[in-house]
């Protein structure tokens, strides 16, 4: 693990530009860390995309696994980075500290149109990391796009699955997709802070055809993983209740 990463999981802290100290806030779990390497090492992945930078903590996890060759490119949008006083750069100096500036690429941009900008570039990507703007409409947009570049048999994993919005469109996934779900990880918190326990009974239901066919006892994911079995085949007025 990269000296960078390490810091930031064990100690709960990072480096501001000018070397002070600053606390970490709304990471991603270890274990969700393990998760994306272990997808990246499944699809072989040398090139990726990533909605949302933060501290750079997911992206710390990403470019380590990467296969690194000519091609080798890890693609981050997000038009926060360097305007949030939460942020002020530091994901991007954490990356350029751990020595992985050379393979990414920074897109300040929302994300549709950063995504549109790829999809234009004829750029496709062998796994994609959603962590962005959390509402609904934003996270099914973001999906969307990621599938247009995403290779058949590359996985998209979609953070916080265990809020309502994001439940919902990993619900989408399943049923109106060609996508099959293959493992997910401990929720870390819920978007409202309400009791998990409806929202555990919600997620089973949804969830209950492709749970019983895992091993994991959870039945509510903080992440969902999903591998690309083929390209969009639906006709033009396909649809499959996910509500």
């Amino acid at each position: 693990m990269n000296q960078v990463l390490e810091e930031i999981l064990k100690t709960g802290f990072t480096q501001k530009l000018d070397g002070s100290p600053h606390k970490v806030i709304g990471q991603i779990s270890e274990e969700e860390g393990l998760l994306i390497q272990e997808c990246a090492k499944e699809c072989r992945a040398n090139t990726s995309v990533e909605i949302g930078l933060a501290f750079g903590t997911s992206a710390l996890f990403i470019c380590e696994s990467l296969r690194k060759n000519k091609n080798t490119k890890h693609t981050i949008i997000d038009p926060y980075q360097n305007f949030d006083h939460s942020y002020g750069g530091i994901g991007l100096n954490n990356l350029k500290r751990a020595g992985f500036e050379n393979i990414v690429r920074f897109i300040e941009k929302p994300s549709h149109l950063g995504l549109a900008q790829l999809e234009s570039e004829k750029v496709m990507v062998d796994l994609a990391f959603v962590d962005g703007w959390h509402t609904f409409d934003h996270v099914i947009v973001d999906f969307f796009m990621v599938d247009k570049i995403l290779h058949e048999g590359g996985i998209v994993i979609m953070d916080d699955s265990d809020w309502p919005a994001i439940e919902k469109v990993c619900s989408f996934i399943s049923s109106n997709r060609s996508y099959e779900f293959i493992r997910g990880t401990t929720p870390r918190t819920t978007s409202n802070g309400k009791e998990k326990n409806a929202n555990n009974k919600r997620i089973t239901e949804k969830f209950k055809n492709v749970i019983n066919k895992t091993k994991s006892p959870k039945n509510q994911y903080g992440a969902m993983a999903f591998r690309k079995i083929s390209h969009d085949k639906r006709s033009w007025d396909h649809f499959i209740d996910f509500l």
